[in-house]
């Protein structure tokens, strides 16, 4: 677990580009593993003024939460990272980390949106898709946005950082709203392409 941290602490990025989070993740290779991705947990807002990385212990920890989702969602038919181990250190206050498996060739969305638009278009029947599946699972990703969208080279997409997901017991039309509004918003306040709020989300 020391090896994991350690290498976090010495590789990390604080270079953040357009919906790419707070702190980029950090990729390595393990032994017997192969290529990974190592994500460390951040606080954002006016607590991490005096509070960057550490949570309080009160039940399970964030990196847990988020591994147990991508087990899930990926059960339920949806590409997502394949999550290997999560590592957190501290007892009351706790720092925490998510270890995934690299998805080679990746392409954030977004950064294809802005490369070649024509394609990013044609790929959005399938990520509606993909978040109606995440609706019919009842699994709400409050945070979902082109950002949080990854494609391979064969044009597979991949739905990233389910870090405050949860689970959804209200109907579903409702969390289509949700999603169709938390995806536009992004769209607007990054000036992408009008054309990319045109989500097909149907269950």
């Amino acid at each position: 677990m020391g090896t994991l941290i350690d290498f976090f602490n010495a590789g990390e990025d604080k270079t953040a580009g357009i919906l790419k989070g707070r702190v980029p993740p950090c990729h390595g290779i393990l032994p017997e593993t192969g290529p990974v991705v190592i994500k460390t947990y951040r606080r954002g807002g006016i607590v991490s003024l005096i509070n960057k990385n550490r949570y309080l212990k009160t039940g399970t920890s964030r990196p847990e939460k988020e591994f147990e989702f991508l087990i899930h969602a990926g059960k339920a038919g949806l590409n997502v990272p394949t999550p290997l181990i999560f590592a957190t250190q501290g007892f009351l206050f706790y720092r925490a980390w998510l270890v995934t498996k690299k998805i080679e060739n990746q392409i954030s969305y977004t950064d294809l949106v802005l490369k070649n638009e024509k394609a990013a278009l044609s790929l959005l029947s399938s990520i509606s898709l993909n978040i109606s599946l995440l609706i019919e699972n009842r699994i709400h990703h409050v945070d979902l946005h082109p950002g949080n969208i990854l494609i391979d080279k064969t044009r597979n997409i991949y739905i990233i950082d389910f870090d405050k997901a949860c689970y959804s017991s209200k109907p579903k039309h409702w969390l289509i709203r949700q999603y169709e509004k938390r995806w536009a918003r992004a769209v607007d306040k990054y000036r992408l392409p009008h054309a990319l709020k045109q989500l097909e989300l149907c269950v």
